[in-house]
Formats: structure tokens, sequence, C-alpha cells
């Protein structure tokens, strides 16, 4: 692993090497493309999911929640890795544990590269925060989808006067009937 090496390799002189430093830099717009692609796929993900509850396409959400978990999964190994880089670039440009960040390291770097990364950063945490609203939008749907169906199972238990009843075809009954959800 490349990024093991990085981190233990420093000049005589106790100077940050360059090329090594350079190399770690270099992998971290690649992490985070990566990274927002695979938000991208969550954001469709979380678009499905809404067409679906509207829809109250139950039998969708299996197929939906197994693509959700895949891209969740590469997600937690996208951050393993990043991780990993960021401990790299934190111990290269010394950058103290409390202040362990992708911009902390990006504003000690202080180059133009750095600069770049540091804007692709908050584009990628931009949308991240777009795709956390949406899946709340979602949560609020199914919530209030299962608050209605809740509400009508209930209403259904409630004994009601005699006569009240009617058929599905509209014709009145004298008996109770089994609710149709």
């Amino acid at each position: 692993y490349l990024h093991e090496g990085i981190s233990s390799i420093w000049s005589m002189d106790g100077q940050v090497p360059t090329v090594n430093a350079s190399i770690s830099l270099a992998q971290l717009p690649h992490i985070l493309a990566r990274e927002s692609a695979h938000c991208d796929l969550l954001a469709q993900n979380i678009v499905q999911e809404r067409d679906a509850i509207k829809r109250m396409a139950l039998g969708e959400f299996l197929s939906i929640n197994q693509s959700r978990i895949s891209i969740l999964e590469s997600l937690h190994q996208l951050k393993d890795e990043l991780d990993l880089l960021l401990d790299d670039l934190a111990n290269t440009y010394q950058v103290p544990l409390s202040n362990r960040t992708v911009t902390e390291i990006l504003h000690r770097v202080q180059s133009a590269q750095a600069g770049v990364i540091l804007e692709r950063y908050e584009r990628l945490a931009e949308k991240i925060r777009a795709v956390k609203q949406d899946i709340a939008a979602n949560q609020v749907l199914i919530h209030s989808v299962q608050s209605f169906l809740f509400r009508a199972l209930e209403a259904h238990r409630q004994s009601l006067p005699d006569g009240d009843l009617y058929s599905e075809l509209g014709a009145r009954q004298q008996h109770h009937v089994p609710a149709a959800v």
C-alpha cells in the first residue's frame, strides 16, 4: 500500500517530502470523485424510493433497499480509504489529531492543487447535505403513510352503529364489513 510508506518517509532535514506528499494529495481527488458518484447513485435511489412511496408500490421497496445497502457499503469503504489517506496527509503536514479534517489539512497544504481539491470537497459536502434533506423528506412521507394506515385501521376497529355501513357496491348493510385497505 502506497499510503503506508508515505507518512514514514521524511527527508534528513525534517522537511515534508514534496514528491510523496503530492502523491498522497493526488489520490484525494480520485476518492472524492468516487464518493461524489456514489452520492449521485444514492440521490437516484432516494428519488426511486419517493416515487414508490407516492405510488404505494410496496413490492419495489425490497430492490430499492438492496440497492441502497450496496451504495452505503461502498460509501463506507470509501470513507475508510479516505480516513487512511487523511491520516497520512495529516502526519505529513503535521496536523494535530484534534484538527484532522479535510478542510484543515488542505488549508495546511497551501498549494493551488489543494485549493482546487477544497472546492471539489465543498461541492461534495453540498451534495451530501441535499441527499440528507431528501432522505429526511422521504422519512416524513413514509411516516405520513404509516399514520394514515394506522388511523384507517383504527377507525375500522371502532364499532359503527347498525345501518351505517355500506358494501363496496354502495348498498346499505346491517353487519360489519372487513376493511379493505
